[in-house]
């Protein structure tokens, strides 16, 4: 029989199925399918063994021999009661549970690449999603930026030009329609400011100005802006700085006051009684920088707790009913914040509904390089001062007393007419009676003009100097204040330099008085006559006015002709033009002060090479605030002949002059 062999074409190998092989994560290199490979193997295993089972049991008896019937038994059980085949059942199952074993290991790797792969595609989704709402924000900021300037440039031509029609003649319904429009654009004006900083602060574009300022005048004129709406609503504003503060500072000052601004607008808008009162402290300072605190008080209606998170997030109220009765964008709080924060600094707010509130902000600042600082050129003039406070605002008195302590003045206060008058009653009849009263006109019961009048009608008290504290609906005239006899007033909230400036006018004007009205002989302060002095010609070198006036009127006390100059300096220049006898040298002076120039003055007195223009050696004595041990020394190791403490007094004057005389004669 012939065989046929088949003759198709066999598939080339390229042709051929192949299985492909999968490279997992980890590196490695899978066939599909070597998961039930294990148990066919397991399988064939178990054939295999049955199939090589032997014939016989061991020790059974040769095969001519008649088998027996236990051999018998063991021949006839059945394949699957074997050992061999229970070991191959025991592969199988191992080998099933590794293939079951890779089998999920294949589909958690399969499921973990597909899950990074996912990842990926959503982080890189993610990250173009952020990068377009950034330049969107970036893109709206600057929209913002763009368009808030261009909105100002024509208000502040609807602002300018108001203001110019409101200097021209208008009937009342004119001028206030005018008015309207202009208070109109003010507030406009005002909401695209601070959509203006908002914008810039989020566009980045926000600059800061180091520039030298003084932190006293700064807080007193941000608080001006806002006496009249004060005084409108009846609410009494007063600031303060503490005498440990720095005044001379290097910053920005508009932020700064943006902020303080800011903070005092919302105090007043949120207060309908009572007062708002800015308080400035020194928390840390260093060679360079101080941290200053500032505390802006009110008496409002108060925040409550649960909602005073949201106050410095952008265009948000404590209330949404605030917005319709109150007014305002809602950027004011989150433009502070963000200004705080480029100043290094913090913001923060104490509040309870219906108790008032406390905004406190800190900012670092920089001190003034290469400037003296300010001494202190008033405070021993007015050392030891007695002033009265009266005023029914304990707030007012607790800033004005804390004012005149830093100026080293003594002080009480009275919350009333009765009880001012009775401590000026006591206060003579101890004989300690007060040098200054500072009376408020609007006080409960009887007001500040009554009680001036209730003074000036008691003898005794006519020695105490009367200042007015006067409001913004209450204005005096020289004429008005000399017939009630008060030599002063003040406009409220005092300035601090104002303050200061009319207590040194007054009791300069009261001691020349004093001085003309003495008799031709002078008398120290108890009434004994001094001896005569000769006529004198003396040099005095004194920068302060008030120190000055005092000088001069007490030397002509004296009898002595006397030549004033500002600063050591104008004293050299003084002495090579004039003989004086002697000279009284203030310590401290802007540019050349007393130490130097009397140094300049003992090297001119040893030069040799050309004759001197005074009669060497000149007698100096020292005039200084300083009072402290060491200071005397000071002054004699400079090169000066005496040393007077200040307030200088009649009494220390004449002594010097004697003193002076005793060292001529011992010359002589």
């Amino acid at each position: 029989m012939r065989s046929t062999v088949s003759t198709a074409p066999i598939p080339p190998p390229e042709n051929r199925p192949m299985k492909i092989a999968t490279r997992y994560p980890t590196g490695s290199i899978r066939r599909p399918g070597s998961w039930w490979r294990y148990g066919l193997g397991g399988l064939g295993l178990m054939l295999v063994l049955a199939a090589t089972l032997p014939a016989q049991s061991p020790g059974q008896p040769a095969a001519s021999a008649p088998p027996a019937p236990a051999a018998l038994e063991e021949i006839a059980r059945p394949f699957y009661r074997t050992g061999w085949f229970v070991a191959a059942v025991v592969v199988l199952m191992i080998g099933g549970a590794a293939g079951a074993y890779q089998l999920r290991v294949s589909l958690m790797r399969r499921r973990m690449v597909g899950l990074k792969r996912l990842v990926d595609e959503r982080t890189k989704e993610l990250q173009h999603a952020k990068e377009a709402a950034e330049a969107a924000t970036r893109a709206k900021s600057e929209f913002l930026a763009n368009m808030s300037h261009e909105i100002r440039t024509p208000m502040n031509g609807v602002i300018g030009m108001t203001g110019l029609l409101l200097e021209t003649k208008l009937d009342p319904m004119q001028r206030e329609l005018a008015e309207t429009i202009r208070d109109s654009a003010d507030s406009l004006l005002g909401i695209i400011n601070d959509i203006l900083d908002f914008s810039k602060i989020e566009a980045g574009k926000l600059s800061f100005e180091q520039i030298d300022f003084d932190l006293v005048e700064l807080m007193e004129s941000t608080r001006d802006l806002l006496a009249e709406t004060a005084f409108q609503k009846g609410i009494e504003l007063a600031s303060f700085v503490a005498a440990d503060v720095p005044h001379r500072l290097r910053g920005d000052p508009n932020r700064l006051r943006q902020i303080v601004l800011n903070l005092l607008s919302n105090a007043v808008k949120f207060t309908s009684q009572g007062d708002v009162t800015i308080r400035v402290d020194r928390e840390s300072e260093t060679e360079t920088h101080v941290v200053v605190r500032f505390r802006v008080s009110d008496t409002g209606i108060g925040i409550a707790p649960e909602v005073q998170n949201r106050l410095f997030q952008a265009f948000s109220q404590a209330d949404n009913s605030m917005t319709r009765r109150y007014g305002g964008t809602g950027l004011g709080l989150a433009i502070a914040r963000r200004l705080v924060t480029l100043m290094e600094g913090d913001i923060g707010v104490e509040s309870r509904s219906g108790e008032g509130s406390t905004f406190w902000f800190t900012v670092r600042l920089a001190k003034q390089t290469g400037v003296p600082p300010p001494r202190e050129q008033y405070d021993r003039t007015l050392d030891n001062l007695l002033v009265l406070v009266v005023d029914d605002n304990a707030t007012n008195r607790q800033i004005l007393g804390y004012q005149l302590q830093s100026w080293r003045m003594r002080k009480d206060a009275a919350a009333g007419a009765e009880e001012a008058l009775a401590l000026l009653r006591t206060a003579v009849a101890a004989g300690t009676p007060y040098d200054i009263a500072l009376l408020d006109v609007q006080m409960p019961d009887m007001d500040g003009l009554t009680l001036a009048r209730a003074i000036r009608a008691d003898a005794r008290l006519a020695t105490t100097r009367l200042i007015l504290l006067t409001s913004l609906g209450h204005t005096f005239d020289s004429a008005d204040l000399q017939t009630l006899g008060i030599d002063a007033a003040l406009m409220k909230p005092v300035k601090q330099s104002h303050l200061f400036d009319t207590l040194g006018n007054v009791i300069g004007k009261a001691r020349a008085a004093q001085l003309a009205a003495g008799n031709p002989t002078a008398h120290s302060g108890s009434g004994t006559p001094l001896p005569p002095l000769p006529k004198l010609n003396i040099l005095v070198a004194e920068d302060n006015e008030l120190n000055q006036k005092v000088a001069r009127g007490l030397l002509q006390e004296l009898g002595c002709t006397t030549e004033v100059v500002a600063d050591g300096a104008a004293a050299l220049a003084a002495l090579q033009r004039t003989h004086f006898d002697l000279v009284f040298m203030d310590c401290q002076m802007p540019g050349m002060d007393g130490y130097d120039a009397t140094k300049a003055i003992r090297e001119r007195e040893r030069d040799t090479s050309q004759p001197c223009p005074w009669t060497a050696p000149l007698y100096i004595v020292a005039l200084t605030a300083h009072a402290m041990q060491g200071d005397r020394t000071k002054c004699l190791t400079a090169g000066m002949d005496d040393y007077i403490s200040k307030p200088v007094h009649l009494t220390d004057l004449h002594a010097a002059i004697k003193r002076w005389k005793l060292a001529r004669g011992d010359q002589e």
